[in-house]
């Protein structure tokens, strides 16, 4: 191998130290040494020819770099023979794939994705097939976006290069819904970076403005500042700040007083005074404060957006469990591959090594093993016989096994289970409702209390009342109840 300095392979003529798990994987090696693959180039040992070769093509494509910047192993690759031709089929990329100006795009989710490391060799190992165009494969997600041309190569053929390196393809969410996923996300990072740099301009502007402590500046130079301060603060308060004015919309049309309205308020009020200061010539302005408090408070939203977009990838497990397609035994004795929505009950169905199961049934046959550990919690594969419920969403661990379909679709245990964890992120708990309540009646008692400070003020001071007003109600936003209920929720819901 030449210029591949990444990999674990020792010094040209040295033999790596022995090891008892396989290279690429990380599964733990068969105990006869006769069925163990190794690669005689690097020494190392691996538990099946599919790494063996997975690792091989690896090396020849100069990758090697994957194996030191992982840091959790890949999916193990088998030696089965994984059909993939149903997925070049026009019904299913009708639904699932989106036209772009040089082909077709498609989503997919895979379950062997786990690390940055693991993204980074996806990308460049599809981007050396023929046809394809763009590659995006991101990690916390488990999903990857592929953009080819489906004149020159099959879907199927790119997705060939993918289970060959371990990680195994499934169909993600409809490419509507992902659309605005990715529009969402767009728009949160393009508020997040308008609000960024609106402050930082704002805070320098700022600062020029406090330095002048004996009021030397020019009058047209404060002026100046000020209003290219209005001018930058502007964007920030009512585009990257939409999300709080709409969200006070909503609260005043629905008779309920939330954070939205405290935080919207807030930066109205520094805004249009300011506004008013700068008109007028007065003493002090606070575009800073308002920018600021909308920078703050929209980076936690954000990182709330992030919990629950974890939260929805680990949901996705449930639709990776559910394979794309089940393969059924026609009455002549022949196979054919079939959407699972063709799939009816009394039909049988072939389940390979390593492929998930379809659709309810009952075992034929043979003994077999399933891993159930998505349904039940249990990490062992549990041994079926024949007559014995088989469930969708199980993995046929061992040797292909047979069929007959009992349940299928939205009567599926899977199906249930999916349903069940819908309907606990639609619903909140009874410890979230009590702190709406509690955010509720502080909002309320607060906009009191300024009120009350204000005219005090006013009686004592009038010159300050309202920047005392205003920096109440900056500080005493109770954004950390705000944020924090919604991040836990998304986090327990993932869990």
């Amino acid at each position: 191998m030449t210029g591949t300095p990444a990999m674990h392979a020792s010094a040209p003529g040295a033999s790596p130290p022995p090891s008892t798990a396989c290279h690429h994987c990380g599964e733990a090696l068969p105990r006869d040494a006769s069925q163990r693959a190794t690669d005689p180039e690097d020494g190392h040992a691996y538990c099946c020819d599919g790494c063996a070769a997975a690792a091989r093509w690896i090396r020849d494509a100069n990758l090697g770099d994957y194996y030191r910047l992982r840091t959790a192993a890949a999916g193990r690759v088998g030696t089965d023979a994984i059909d993939l031709s149903a997925w070049d089929r026009a019904d299913l990329q009708r639904e699932h794939a989106s036209r772009t100006p040089d082909g077709l795009r498609i989503t997919l989710l895979t379950d062997g994705m786990r690390c940055a490391a693991c993204a980074w060799l996806i990308q460049k190992a599809l981007a050396r097939e023929a046809g394809v165009r763009d590659v995006l494969a991101n990690a916390v997600t488990g999903r990857i976006r592929i953009d080819w041309d489906p004149q020159r190569t099959p879907l199927s053929r790119v997705l060939e290069r993918l289970a060959s390196l371990g990680y195994r393809p499934y169909l993600a969410a409809g490419e509507a819904c992902e659309r605005a996923r990715a529009a969402e996300r767009r728009r949160w990072l393009l508020r997040l970076g308008i609000a960024g740099l609106g402050t930082l301009q704002a805070m320098m502007l700022a600062e020029a403005l406090y330095l002048d402590f004996d009021n030397q500046m020019p009058a047209a130079t404060r002026d100046f500042f000020r209003w290219i301060a209005f001018l930058v603060s502007t964007p920030v308060v009512f585009y990257a700040g939409w999300p709080f004015l709409a969200g006070m919309g909503r609260e005043l049309r629905a008779r309920h007083v939330g954070m939205d309205t405290l935080i919207a308020t807030s930066t109205l009020l520094a805004y249009f005074a300011s506004l008013f200061e700068t008109i007028r010539g007065g003493l002090h302005v606070w575009f800073d404060a308002a920018v600021m408090f909308v920078f703050l408070l929209l980076a936690a939203r954000m990182l709330e957006q992030r919990a629950r977009s974890v939260a929805s990838a680990q949901v996705d497990a449930l639709a990776r469990a559910r394979p794309a397609f089940a393969t059924r035994e026609t009455a002549d004795g022949l196979r054919e591959a079939v959407p699972l929505a063709e799939l009816a009950p009394g039909d049988v169905a072939w389940v390979g090594a390593g492929e998930s199961v379809p659709a309810d049934g009952e075992l034929l046959d043979a003994r077999a093993w399933f891993e159930e550990s998505l349904l039940t919690g249990e990490s062992e594969p549990v041994a079926k016989a024949p007559g014995d419920a088989v469930f969708a969403g199980t993995v046929n661990r061992e040797s292909p096994a047979r069929l007959r379909i009992v349940r299928t679709g939205p009567d599926t245990r899977l199906s249930q289970l999916t349903r069940l964890v819908e309907d606990a992120q639609a619903h909140r708990p009874r410890l979230a409702r009590i702190a709406d309540a509690v955010g509720s009646r502080f909002v309320v008692g607060l906009l009191l209390t300024a009120v009350a400070v204000y005219a005090g003020w006013r009686l004592y001071e009038p010159s300050r009342a309202f920047e005392v007003t205003l920096a109440l109600l900056v500080v005493s936003c109770p954004c950390a109840l705000s944020l924090a209920v919604p991040t836990a929720l998304a986090a327990a819901h993932g869990a």
